[in-house]
């Protein structure tokens, strides 16, 4: 942090220097001329950023997701001015830090990504330790961190960034709880029945630099997991839920030798017989004698011992699972989900002495189960499932002073709950880090809408929100258009097509009174003078007879007489062009015609099915989404075929010749939803398909260049559904279901400039 605290000051000193005596023009990062040069290069020191660029390797921007109770989408993406305006299945926005970020000690606000890169875990962080010197070791189940390949473990160096000197073996079926750091070794526990070429089980020893296993260190099998680890300088004790070491009854805790890992048999102490432990804690006791507390679901849930083995007389007694233990001066503060402490009502959290354990300190008002807890100079920091403490929104963490237990503003604001083992809290100068399940940090409440700030990827304030999802946006003019299955606005019926005003994202008082059975609007698009939309379920706007098609006049936003008539089925992508509206969906009737399906073209005034793409031949199936770029129209959907020709769920259709490209020379083994197209002929594809012209790289996202129809050198590994794509300013806005993308942490959506390896 010192570090980083100079560099705020050189760069201050030099940016006043340079803004009043360098050329204005001089912008190129890589130029060492330019003023955007010298801040990547502080910057690049700040974090010890060593990649072989002038540029550092990591954006400025801190890029935020979308995140929910349950998996979070997003469906749609557009822009306004400077704004990037996103619609889907979510509850909150949050930056992406994945599941280790570093906050502020005092706010819980986010280190920006300029100084701290975030980590960008993909995975579980469940625990982590300082390493002594400004950095720290995680560990969870993770394969990645910050795009890196590292099997559960990863050693992070001061500047935020993965050390690449240690490398662990990679085995992807470990699962990692507890770390410990003695001498030049790094003990890991967890879950798993070997490591490297030992067979040691669930407690291994690392070198610390390299994380390469030390293979004197030998205990024999653990025959469970392992879920704490601590030291005394001298030996290490270790808790977990196993009952047998190398067949020797250990009921929960057991003394090792550091060097060798034999059992030291002459400390007794361990939890009641068949007892598990979940947490560990070298203090002391009334009179300042070391003593070892241990805590889990055993009888009694909470007992402590001096170091020869001996039990000592300390006995809270809580009534359910106490998951975490830490102390401060004379207090022992418990975390789990027990509401009493002997007969004395305490719920979740609560301190008690360290002579008997009687109840101390108990005014802490946290309103469900605590999972972890972490003393740090005279802060109390508290990780778990409650979403308050003292009356105050505190979504699963909050800090309290110690020892009034006054609560503090610290308020990471987590997106997620957390739960056991997942959870550690480790300072770093004036930083947090947190490692725990959670995904994102800071989040804000964004009920299925948000707009980011383009320049910083932050969401705007003041924004509606919408009850149920949204499908579909599209911008004309001063106006925003919304589809979707939602029925309210900011509580003001809406039933799934709303206008908002921009640029204040009001809603605009027209209400266009759809009605039907479960209706959900999935399309839009417009001409000079009119708005169109579709969807399934619709039957009737303002009064007058829709099926599943209509459109308002962009004038005046009253409905016009355009009337295709779908009849009962579904519109799904619009295209405007020249004075046609083609249209995709899932239907068998246009105009009262039974013989027309799934794809065509229609009159921009009357409605009536127009001649192309063709009077004879259609998709056997949806057409999902539709891109137009130099007299080529991109159409995906899950269709296989298009008359008699294969077509899997992608198409060209040439509008010049007024026919499909055959042989077809895209295609995609999996549904298409989305395709986007940037000006310079850069084809962006997503979808739920594993292969893109049979490119293996191509797993639910895809793109392609349109002039040679070549699958480009890109491929952002999602690992679920691409939804939307957007393109703006030479940077494609991707969403959908997906939590990763080039194995790094989103939360459904990420920005790429197509150049990412």
């Amino acid at each position: 942090m010192l570090r980083i605290l100079t560099f705020l000051w050189i760069f201050t000193v030099s940016f006043i220097s340079l803004t009043h005596c360098k050329p204005t023009e001089l912008q190129n990062t890589c130029d060492a001329r330019s003023e955007s040069y010298l801040l990547a290069s502080l910057v690049r020191f700040a974090t010890g950023d060593r990649s072989a660029s002038c540029l550092p390797a990591f954006t400025f921007l801190d890029q935020w997701g979308v995140y929910g109770s349950t998996t979070s989408k997003v469906y749609s993406i557009t822009s306004y001015n400077d704004q990037i305006i996103v619609g889907g299945d979510f509850t909150l926005t949050g930056v992406a830090t994945g599941s280790a970020s570093m906050v502020d000690s005092v706010t819980g606000a986010v280190v920006p990504n300029r100084f701290c890169p975030h980590l960008k875990v993909k995975g579980l962080s469940n625990a982590s330790i300082s390493d002594g010197s400004g950095g720290f070791y995680i560990a969870g189940d993770f394969s990645y961190v910050q795009g890196i390949k590292r099997s559960q473990v990863a050693h992070i160096l001061p500047g935020c960034q993965v050390d690449p000197n240690f490398n662990p073996t990679e085995d992807q079926t470990r699962y990692i709880t507890a770390l410990q750091l003695l001498g030049d070794n790094l003990y890991v526990g967890g879950l798993f029945t070997s490591w490297d070429s030992s067979s040691q089980s669930n407690i291994a020893s690392l070198n610390r630099y390299t994380g390469k296993l030390n293979p004197e260190f030998i205990t024999g099998t653990f025959d469970n997991g392992v879920f704490d680890i601590v030291s005394d300088g001298s030996a290490l004790y270790v808790g977990g839920h196993f009952q047998n070491i190398a067949a020797t009854p250990r009921y929960g805790l057991v003394k090792l030798s550091p060097t060798t890992g034999a059992i030291d048999t002459t400390f007794t102490g361990q939890a009641p017989v068949g007892g598990q432990v979940n947490d560990l804690y070298l203090g002391t006791d009334h009179t300042g004698t070391p003593v070892l507390y241990i805590v889990g679901p055993f009888t009694g849930r909470a007992r402590s011992f001096y170091l020869n083995g001996t039990q000592t007389a300390w006995a809270p007694n809580p009534n359910l699972e106490v998951f975490k233990i830490q102390q401060y001066e004379n207090t022992i503060y418990l975390g789990g989900e027990f509401t009493t402490i002997g007969v004395t009502p305490a719920n979740y959290l609560v301190g008690v002495d360290n002579q008997l354990g009687a109840v101390k300190e108990n005014n802490f008002a946290i309103n469900n189960y605590v999972r972890n807890l972490s003393v740090i100079g005279n802060k109390l920091y508290v990780l778990g499932e409650f979403t308050e403490a003292k009356g105050q929104k505190r979504n699963y963490a909050a800090s309290y002073e110690l020892p009034s237990g006054s609560l503090n503003i610290w308020d990471p604001n987590l997106n997620s709950v957390i739960y056991f083992p997942a959870g550690d809290i480790v300072s770093n100068g004036s930083s947090i880090l947190i490692a725990s399940n959670h995904s994102a940090v800071n989040t804000k409440l964004r009920k299925h809408f948000v707009v980011f700030e383009e320049s910083t990827g932050s969401p705007i304030e003041g924004t509606p929100q919408f009850d149920f999802p949204i499908k579909t946006l599209h911008r004309k003019g001063n106006h925003l258009f919304v589809g979707g299955s939602f029925e309210n606005v900011n509580g003001t019926p809406r039933v799934a097509f709303a206008i908002l005003d921009l640029p204040s994202y009001s809603l605009n008082p027209t209400n266009l009174n759809l009605a039907g059975t479960s209706i959900e609007i999935r399309t839009i698009t417009s001409s000079e003078s009119q708005i169109f939309f579709g969807g399934i379920g619709m039957t009737t706007v303002s009064g007058q007879s829709r099926n599943a098609l209509a459109s308002i006049s962009s004038e005046n936003l009253v409905l016009t007489g355009w009337n295709p008539n779908l009849g009962p089925n579904s519109a799904t992508s619009l295209l405007f062009l020249d004075n046609a509206v083609f249209v995709g969906g899932l239907y068998n009737t246009l105009n009262g015609n039974n013989t027309i399906s799934n794809y065509r073209a229609v009159d921009t005034n009357t409605g009536l099915a127009l001649n192309y793409p063709s009077n004879s031949i259609y998709p056997n199936s949806d057409v999902s989404t539709q891109a137009y770029l130099d007299g080529k129209i991109y159409l995906g959907g899950i269709f296989t075929t298009i008359g008699a020709g294969s077509f899997s769920n992608f198409a060209i259709y040439d509008t010049i010749n007024q026919s499909y490209i055959s042989p077809n020379p895209i295609y995609a083994n999996g549904f298409v939803n989305s395709i986007a197209v940037s000006p310079e002929g850069k084809v962006v594809v997503a979808g739920s398909f594993t292969g893109l012209k049979g490119s293996t790289n191509s797993n639910y996202l895809g793109a392609f260049d349109s002039g040679t129809n070549t699958i480009l050198p890109w491929a952002p590994n999602l690992e679920n559904t691409g939804y939307a794509t957007h393109y703006r300013n030479g940077k494609w806005y991707i969403g959908g279901e997906f939590k990763n993308a080039f194995n790094k942490a989103y939360g459904g959506l990420f920005i790429s400039d197509l150049n990412e390896k």
